[in-house]
């Protein structure tokens, strides 16, 4: 099974988070990774938590952030790091967010689809409509408080 996780198919990244340009987890895991990263929205979603987001589906609601593409020669180690980081350790098991494709909005209006760490079904149970972020953008959100 672990061979499995590794040996999936390269595709962009939505990152939504701690993993966004600038950001801690992006400095420690993505930065000198990527080839492009562009910004983009995840429709029909909207992000829980505080300090560490979660994307959920919930329709007409919007989720800011950035598509990295990753050098092909880094993707499985980059991937790896990622699932890692996310608590993922493979479909139909119990994880902390998912590994999902989804189709994700860039910038200029254009579509791609890309892997999305999306909340697992067991992380949903933390929180309630309360620690909704205003606006989906946990960057905007997270830069109103001073830690």
């Amino acid at each position: 099974m672990a061979n499995e996780l590794f040996t999936t198919e390269q595709k962009p990244v939505f990152v939504y988070g701690t993993l966004r340009a600038g950001q801690g987890n992006y400095l420690g895991i993505l930065q000198g990774t990527t080839v492009q990263e562009r910004p983009a929205t995840l429709n029909d979603y909207t992000l829980f938590g505080a300090g560490v987001p979660f994307a959920v589906k919930r329709e007409g609601r919007i989720v800011v952030g950035e598509v990295m593409d990753v050098d092909a020669e880094l993707w499985t180690t980059v991937l790896r790091r990622l699932d890692r980081l996310e608590g993922y350790r493979g479909e139909g098991r119990e994880n902390m967010y998912d590994r999902k494709v989804r189709t994700v909005t860039l910038a200029d209006g254009s579509t791609v689809e890309a892997y999305v760490y999306l909340a697992g079904e067991s992380s949903r149970r933390w929180f309630t409509d309360a620690d909704e972020i205003p606006g989906g953008d946990f960057v905007k959100a997270e830069s109103r408080y001073s830690w």
